[in-house]
């Protein structure tokens, strides 16, 4: 079978010479070009501006036929969008600006195709996707604590082991209940990061530190409980020596904070926080120092990671749903001093 070849450039400006300044018809013009009579009919009747408009109002134009026959095939290899110019502005806007993943902009960008389409979209390369970075998932490590079963662990550790948490927190019925980690820069640099990861809400506050060193942490987990008075109820987090020291659970101990300790070389037991680490690595790399980021952009990352729509939350962002917390706790303190007052009268 003898392969297509399209019309070139010159062959349209030919067409609307021949037909239209020298009078010469349709299928005198395919024999001249040696094409079939209905190629040059379909040319200059449906690669034009107006199909719905006859040919003596609205010409044959061989600049613009050019122009959207290129289109058209740019859309054959996408497939066929159904998805407007607007939308693919908030799509890129999206991507972008807010680092969105595709599920978010499926459930939340007014109008937008779902995350199939989307995928699909961007294997094929459709500009409005093409600064989207694949967020990395890698697969649940494989468990260590029974290698470490023949350990001894101190009674303390045993008192304040994760098994010894209640089920309405690992449930995440309430809100006040957070996980803890660090993040460090690159080997030989001090500074590091200092996460906090609300269970519920999935809300996340980073701090950066100098050091891991007892004073910084001490003073750091106090500025954290300041700023959240009465909405820390526990903490969650590893065995790491920057958390275990007697200097931080005496403070957690003053603020009535009680404190789990997952299992050694088990990272899965508090993994929402190791997922929002993922989160933040996307925007602070392995192998990068933390000395020089300031605070400004990490309250801008902090944002962009609480302003995520997810899934679990209904489409809802952390930020949303930990305002409606405060706002509730709020209305319940005001009612209880009401109440108090009224019994005191």
């Amino acid at each position: 079978m003898r392969s297509y070849k399209r019309l070139s450039r010159s062959e349209r400006y030919y067409i609307y010479i021949w037909y239209y300044e020298q009078k010469i018809s349709l299928r005198q013009i395919a024999l001249r070009l040696h094409r079939t009579p209905k190629t040059i009919y379909d040319e200059v009747h449906y690669n034009r501006r107006r199909t719905d408009v006859s040919l003596d109002r609205i010409p044959y134009d061989p600049e613009y036929a050019d122009w959207l026959a290129a289109q058209n095939r740019i859309n054959r290899n996408y497939g066929k969008l159904h998805t407007s110019r607007g939308t693919l502005k908030r799509i890129q806007k999206a991507v972008e600006e807010k680092h969105w993943t595709i599920p978010m902009i499926a459930h939340r960008v007014k109008n937008a195709p779902s995350a199939a389409t989307l995928y699909r979209y961007l294997k094929l390369g459709v500009p409005a996707l093409l600064n989207y970075q694949k967020h990395k998932y890698h697969m649940r490590p494989v468990s260590m604590r029974e290698i470490m079963r023949s350990h001894r662990e101190s009674d303390f550790m045993q008192t304040h082991s994760i098994e010894q948490r209640p089920s309405i927190i690992n449930e995440r019925r309430n809100f006040g209940h957070w996980e803890m980690d660090c993040i460090d820069s690159s080997k030989g640099v001090k500074a590091s990061l200092l996460v906090f990861y609300e269970r519920k809400s999935r809300y996340v506050e980073i701090m950066k530190l100098a050091s891991k060193q007892v004073s910084a942490m001490h003073d750091a987990i106090e500025q954290f409980l300041k700023r959240h008075p009465n909405q820390v109820q526990s903490i969650t987090t590893d065995r790491g020596h920057e958390f275990t020291n007697f200097d931080v659970m005496m403070l957690l101990d003053r603020w009535q904070v009680a404190v789990y300790f997952t299992h050694a070389y088990s990272p899965a037991e508090k993994g929402g926080i190791e997922r929002i680490n993922r989160d933040i690595r996307h925007f602070f790399p392995k192998g990068q120092s933390f000395t020089k980021i300031t605070l400004v952009a990490l309250r801008a990352v902090q944002d962009i990671i609480n302003h995520y729509p997810k899934a679990v939350l209904g489409w809802k962002t952390p930020q949303v749903c930990y305002n409606q917390f405060l706002q509730s706790q709020k209305f319940r303190q005001k009612k209880a001093h009401r109440l108090n007052n009224s019994q005191l009268a």
